[in-house]
């Protein structure tokens, strides 16, 4: 493995501890670079460097509560690299058999630091735990149930190598700014992580139905601190049903791919 990697990821306190190897001859000058994912910021941390035969030992502490000079690393996610003799900064990936999890952290007053291997299976840094856009995800299947007159969203999430979420919901926006959100399903089955999500939209015992409007579908992930929010695309099979809801008939329909999945309710 030539670029450098992590075999060590902790936390003590505020402070991040990484340790980790590089193959390189000589003790070279070692910086560690953390870039703002979307934004120009740069902080930079010290590390220190051993010769080790053909490789070079390095460690780095990265004290999140006062790295930026003095103050905490503001909110968002950093993305970790190693500048070695002032080259641009190679990303930090992990050493075969390094846990994957996400390490976690707290500031003062409660805010949460995770540390976490990214899809790219690099180190990353999220400070706040706010909602990241996360791409866009496929529903496999929309489905109008007549019993129960729910409309059921389902799909499958390829965690390979990630971290699996603990929870999940549908989250759906109107475009004049209203929200609606519902507990999706998880099960972990061999082919994949499947979620399945069910939006009233005639009667609940609990909630208001879905109102009327055009819906927005993402899905919202919660993992250790972290979230994330991925745009649903809609299936091939649209929903495209009328019913009796209270004292008129509604439309409910849907997108069908390659849209992205929205949902309109509204007169019959």
């Amino acid at each position: 493995m030539s670029d450098p990697y992590l075999t060590e990821i902790g936390w003590t306190g505020s402070a991040l501890r990484l340790a980790g190897r590089l193959e390189h001859r000589g003790t070279p000058r070692l910086e560690l670079l953390l870039r703002e994912r979307g934004g120009e910021a740069v902080v930079r941390v010290p590390a220190t460097a051993r010769t080790d035969g053909p490789h070079v030992a390095f460690e780095a502490r990265i004290d999140v509560a006062a790295v930026a000079g003095g103050a905490p690393l503001p909110g968002g996610v950093w993305d970790a690299g190693l500048s070695v003799d002032s080259a641009d900064a190679v990303p930090l990936a992990r050493a075969p058999g390094l846990d994957a999890s996400p390490q976690r952290g707290f500031l003062d007053g409660g805010t949460t630091v995770a540390a976490y291997i990214s899809p790219l299976g690099t180190l990353a840094i999220d400070v706040g735990g706010r909602t990241h856009p996360a791409g866009s995800v496929r529903a496999d299947g929309l489905r109008w149930d007549e019993r129960t007159e729910h409309v059921e969203v389902s799909g499958r999430l390829d965690v390979a190598g990630l971290a699996t979420p603990i929870s999940a919901t549908l989250h759906l926006r109107e475009r004049r700014g209203r929200a609606y959100e519902v507990i999706c399903m998880l099960d972990d089955r061999p082919e994949g992580l499947h979620y399945t999500a069910v939006l009233p939209v005639t009667r609940t015992f609990i909630d208001e139905p879905l109102p009327r409007g055009t819906w927005e579908v993402w899905l919202r992930l919660g993992f250790s601190g972290m979230h994330r929010e991925l745009r649903v695309l809609a299936p091939a099979e649209p929903v495209d049903v009328r019913v009796w809801r209270r004292l008129w008939h509604v439309r409910i329909a849907s997108t069908a791919a390659p849209d992205p999945l929205t949902i309109t309710v509204g007169r019959a």
